[in-house]
């Protein structure tokens, strides 16, 4: 796997600014899918995160000069940003992208949909960390999501644009880790504790199960008409003061903001995949509350003003 893309897939993961939410349900498979499915990857998961990392998919080649744009409330207030990934700071060490691989490889193939564990890789691990993954839950029921879904705020649509069903959502819940943070002193503690369950084991690794919570990290719902297909994502920001996306210059994008029943909104294009996607955040009154909404689909199919006429229907 190419070094950038690795280095880039573990910021996702490992910065102090994003929550420990994990996103690494499709990334193998995209990694290793067509040109277009990275491009496609880099547009629909990147919402999952508060601090979103470009992927360095391509140079940038025929759009003009890159501008981030930021989202503010009603009163004044930026909600939501968009910077270079040149803002991003953090970098990683070869151990720490090492053992990043190691854990997304293991995580995948040990856990069921639905569920977390906190791991602790051996190998490429001098600061003896662990890591926190999660998969997520698929439902094809509509009914049935919106029963696991206990703040009504969000919402879900039985459709999209008048003719796109429902067919699909991905769900990612917040564990219990995520929600009540262990104090560092915990963290040492379970970290030296399954140290020596991977030493005593020779397996090279060591995990406990972490359970789940019914509040929502992530949303990713799938309508389709035919072949064609329209996404939404929820992503949950509650208590996230800064959330930022970083794109990288290199990725063709362009961005503009646009307003639909007075909400400020980002259109944002993706260059060769032909991808477009609108985004806004909702806020509950007294803001302790918030999620990102993003409309995305196939430019060719789905226009710009067609996102806007989605977006309006979510806003009533």
């Amino acid at each position: 796997m190419n070094m950038d893309r690795d280095r880039d897939l573990k910021k996702l993961f490992d910065d102090p600014r994003i929550p420990d939410t994990d996103l690494t349900v499709k990334v193998m498979r995209v990694l290793h899918a067509e040109k277009k499915e990275k491009e496609r990857f880099f547009v629909k998961y990147k919402v999952a995160l508060t601090a979103f990392v470009g992927m360095m998919l391509m140079a940038s080649t025929g759009y003009a000069a890159v501008q981030y744009h930021s989202l503010k409330n009603k009163d004044g207030e930026v909600v939501y940003e968009t910077k270079s990934t040149k803002e991003f700071g953090k970098t990683e060490s070869k151990d720490e992208i090492e053992r990043f691989k190691a854990f997304f490889e293991l995580k995948e193939k040990v856990l069921k949909n639905g569920q977390a564990a906190l791991f602790y890789v051996a190998a490429n691990n001098p600061n003896h960390q662990t890591d926190l993954g999660t998969k997520v839950a698929s439902f094809h029921n509509l009914s049935q999501l919106r029963g696991k879904i206990t703040d009504k705020s969000i919402k879900i649509a039985d459709k999209v644009n008048g003719n796109y069903t429902f067919q699909k959502a991905d769900v990612l819940f917040k564990n219990v880790q995520e929600v009540n943070p262990p104090s560092s002193e915990e963290k040492k503690i379970m970290a030296e504790k399954l140290r020596k369950q991977a030493e005593e084991s020779n397996q090279g690794y060591a995990m406990i199960p972490v359970e789940m919570t019914d509040q929502i990290s992530l949303l990713f719902a799938t309508y389709q008409n035919g072949e064609d297909k329209i996404e939404v994502m929820i992503n949950n920001l509650t208590g996230k003061s800064n959330p930022t996306s970083y794109i990288d210059e290199k990725v063709e994008f362009k961005q503009e903001k646009v307003h639909v029943k007075g909400v400020e909104m980002l259109h944002t294009e993706f260059g060769p995949s032909q991808w477009h996607e609108l985004k806004w955040v909702y806020e509950s009154p007294d803001k302790k509350v918030k999620y990102a909404y993003t409309i995305s689909g196939d430019i060719n199919k789905v226009s710009k003003e067609t996102l806007m006429k989605i977006a309006e229907s979510y806003l009533e």
